[in-house]
């Protein structure tokens, strides 16, 4: 993927340093804290399904573990919102907003409305399920160019950690969530046991 990056010269010139530099430190998940948010959000989760936890220890292909996690971050997105600026005139369901309009776009509220998801509670990863509507990553020109990267870092951190751990329980009493505008979890005490 660098070495693309490096070797693109779709903007007819090859890319400066300095661009080269601010393009791989955002396809590294924008920062730690994404990361770490993603993490908190896939460890809630796994402690809560033993089927998927058991399906994923069992060992899955990139494109599954993708789909698992991606209706995971779906269901409890911890990037909450965006601010983009229109850049012509549209009406989105039935307001008129004019070229360079502020909008802030919600994703969670997005990834979970009842006419883009056909069951917003449903666990349904991969082809036939809520992939089509999944907002996480963004969309379009707007889609996050190290999802790939993002998803191998957290495939890697899940496959390590359930090789370690068996996952036990969730103190859900002590957990406390982020504060609007983020998503996931400030503190997610997990009781964990090694495997044997």
């Amino acid at each position: 993927m660098t070495a693309q990056l490096v070797n693109d010269t779709s903007l007819g010139r090859p890319l400066e340093f300095e661009e080269l530099v601010s393009i791989l430190r955002n396809w590294t998940a924008g920062d730690l804290s994404s990361m770490a948010y993603c993490i908190g959000v896939l460890i809630h989760a796994l402690a809560g399904n033993e089927p998927v936890r058991r399906r994923l220890q069992a060992g899955v292909s990139h494109e599954e573990f993708t789909a698992i996690a991606d209706e995971i971050l779906r269901q409890d997105s911890p990037f909450v919102s965006n601010r983009r600026v229109t850049t012509c005139p549209v009406t989105l369901d039935g307001v008129d907003l004019d070229e360079g309009q502020r909008v802030r776009i919600h994703w969670t509220a997005a990834n979970r409305d009842p006419q883009a998801v056909g069951e917003p509670e449903a666990y349904a990863p991969g082809e036939g399920g809520n992939v089509s509507a999944n907002l996480v990553w963004g969309a379009g020109p707007h889609a996050c160019p190290g999802k790939y990267l993002s998803m191998l870092e957290l495939k890697c951190f899940t496959e390590e950690f359930l090789a370690v751990f068996e996952l036990i329980e969730v103190d859900e009493d002590a957990a406390r969530r982020e504060v609007y505008p983020v998503g996931g979890w400030a503190e997610l005490p997990t009781y964990l046991k090694v495997r044997e």
